[in-house]
């Protein structure tokens, strides 16, 4: 209600100072001395000033501030007590004391939070503002450039360049695919020799096998007629694995004259490669499945003095094996390269296609370049018009953002204080729990018992006082909000100041609606008789500014006056915490070197007066 009154008092002296009558030009300029004050040398200090007599006393009585049961007494008569010793404690089992702090707290808490959010999102905004309007600028101004650009001038313009570029590209790709198809055909013909080598050296493989088979088995019509002396004791342990072996040798031999002497391979695509390489494999199957049943048929053949021997027997293994040899290593050369030429055939064709559809489609950009290079020049302006309103209606919605976070921080700076506020009270009200000595005594007599319930304002502690003098001071219900028991008092005479404390605060009114304090006075308070003049100083989180250096220049828009470096009166908005007295404190965010003007200076004309400050 203050505020809300101060607020109305200032915007009518604002008003009624309007409708003075302006004095006449006076042919000589006078001087207008300004007081000032660096912004720095303001200070954060509120002071509540109060007159009252000094009264004598002995013994003091400590009350409690709170409804409870007693849970603890520290102390004990005769017991000497320092300053805010704690000599009982109430259990908080009524009004709740403990949990209202905490909520308090949380919502403190939470406040603030909110507050350094509604902070957060109002640097967002401004970076969001920048970014986007930085982008947006680019935006026009590529439009802008682009609308140079249209037309093929000439090989300088970025048009030409880029068309330049596309052509380029497409040579050179025609060139890497003609290489491509070069090296492609080489590799081809490369495959194509090294098959027939191949091949050939699988026929000669393939004769020296039957050649040493035949001469033992006697399959051919050059050797079937032969009728050696161990044919009777040859495979005599197993006659249908002798049949099986010759079978198998006729069919090599009849494969090898009807088959592969007989293929004339021609290769004209990828699947007579692959024909190619299964005949080849095919060969090397059927020679290592004859081998093996040789090797087999052999191991069954029994030795016989005059017909054939161990050591006959043993060279024609050895053979077999030295021939199984030669299949290995034949065979693993030959998987190699048809594995190589596989993936080939599978990539090469693939890559030559990318390579052309990479051409074709760079031949459609050229085109489609050129078509864009043709458009009409009214639609490029149009998309810079429509880009230029577009960039006015954004940053106009940005603008409203970033007011509307400004709002929400000026909310929540409320929201804080009156959080604040709520959490002093509430400690105020949790320190009632605790009844301590306000300053160093000797304990008289103790007035409760452990778990006697009290009420607020009960006699708790008889103190002996080591001195005779105290003062009682009261204090509005709005005063109480900013003062508490052991606040510091200030008292000066003669340039000497006395620090004193307060020791007691009644919680309840009296007949007049004030709330009585006592403060003890020290030994160096012994000469002191008369009425005493106490500043109680309040410390507050902003600085205070005389309530005559603030105007109001509308309905809650507040302003200061400032001393320019121009040596000019200027103006500066500020935002309003809260109102002390003849102080108010402010939030602003200013150069601490800043001159405030203090004085009154509405009556300022720059025709009649000179600047000067004090």
């Amino acid at each position: 209600m203050k505020k809300i009154i101060l607020i109305l008092i200032l915007w009518i002296l604002t008003l009624s100072s309007c409708s003075k009558e302006e004095t006449p030009e006076l042919a000589t300029k006078k001087d207008f001395y300004l007081d000032i004050k660096k912004a720095w040398e303001l200070d954060n200090i509120a002071y509540l000033k109060k007159t009252w007599k000094i009264d004598s006393t002995q013994n003091i009585v400590l009350n409690s501030n709170a409804n409870g049961r007693v849970k603890a007494i520290n102390v004990k008569s005769g017991d000497n007590v320092s300053e805010w010793q704690v000599l009982a404690v109430l259990e908080d089992n009524l009004a709740n004391y403990n949990l209202n702090l905490e909520v308090a707290s949380n919502n403190l808490s939470a406040t603030k939070n909110n507050l350094d959010m509604a902070k957060n999102n109002l640097e967002k905004a401004k970076l969001n503002y920048d970014s986007t309007k930085l982008k947006l600028d680019k935006s026009i101004s590529d439009i802008e450039r682009n609308l140079n650009n249209l037309e093929l001038t000439d090989d300088t313009t970025s048009s030409s360049i880029e068309l330049d570029k596309i052509e380029n590209s497409i040579n050179r790709l025609n060139i890497e695919y003609n290489n491509l198809q070069v090296s492609n055909n080489e590799t081809l013909a490369w495959f194509t020799r090294s098959l027939d080598k191949e091949l050939q050296v699988l026929s000669n493989y393939l004769d020296d096998v039957i050649y040493f088979s035949d001469e033992i088995l006697w399959v051919s019509e050059l050797n079937k007629s032969k009728n050696d002396d161990y044919d009777k004791f040859l495979w005599v342990k197993n006659t249908s694995q002798k049949e099986e072996t010759q079978r198998k040798l006729r069919e090599l031999i009849d494969y090898r004259e009807n088959t592969l002497n007989k293929t004339n391979v021609v290769i004209n695509s990828e699947a007579d490669y692959k024909t190619y390489i299964v005949l080849i494999n095919d060969t090397y199957e059927k020679i290592i499945d004859f081998l093996n049943w040789f090797d087999s048929t052999l191991s069954n053949t029994t030795a016989s003095i005059g017909s054939i021997s161990e050591a006959q027997i043993s060279a024609y293994k050895w053979t077999i094996t030295t021939y199984k040899s030669l299949y290995n290593s034949y065979k693993s050369g030959f998987l190699s390269m048809s594995n190589w030429i596989y993936s080939f055939l599978e990539t090469y064709k693939n890559t030559q296609s990318s390579l052309l559809k990479q051409i074709e489609n760079l031949g459609k950009d050229k085109n489609i370049y050129l078509k864009s290079l043709n458009l009409n020049k009214d639609t490029s302006k149009a998309t810079l018009n429509e880009a230029i309103s577009n960039r006015e209606i954004t940053l106009k919605n940005l603008d409203l953002v970033i007011a509307d976070a400004k709002t929400a921080i000026k909310d929540s700076e409320i929201r804080v204080r009156d959080s604040e506020i709520s959490y002093r009270k509430a400690l105020n009200e949790a320190e009632k729990l605790f009844i301590k000595s306000p300053i160093s005594w000797i304990v008289w007599d103790i007035l409760v018992d452990r778990w006697q319930e009290i009420f607020s304002w009960t006699p708790s502690f008889n103190i002996l006082s080591e001195w005779s003098k105290e003062v009682t001071i009261s204090f509005n219900k709005e005063e109480l909000d900013f003062v508490n028991e052991s606040m510091k008092v200030y008292y000066t005479e003669n340039s000497k100041t006395f620090t004193w404390t307060i020791y007691s605060i009644s919680k309840n009114a009296d007949a007049n609606l004030k709330y009585l304090a006592k403060v003890a006075l020290p030994s160096d308070a012994s000469a002191i008789w008369n009425i005493l003049n106490l500043d109680i100083p309040i410390i507050l989180d902003n600085k205070l500014i005389p309530v005559n250096a603030i105007k109001v220049s509308s309905l809650w828009v507040w302003t200061i006056n400032y001393f320019s470096t121009w040596s000019t009166i200027e103006q500066l908005d500020l935002k309003v915490w809260n109102i002390y007295w003849d102080e108010i404190e402010v939030i602003w965010e200013i150069d601490n070197n800043l001159d405030i003007i203090l004085n009154y200076v509405d009556n300022y004309d720059a025709e009649k007066f000179i600047l000067k400050t004090k």
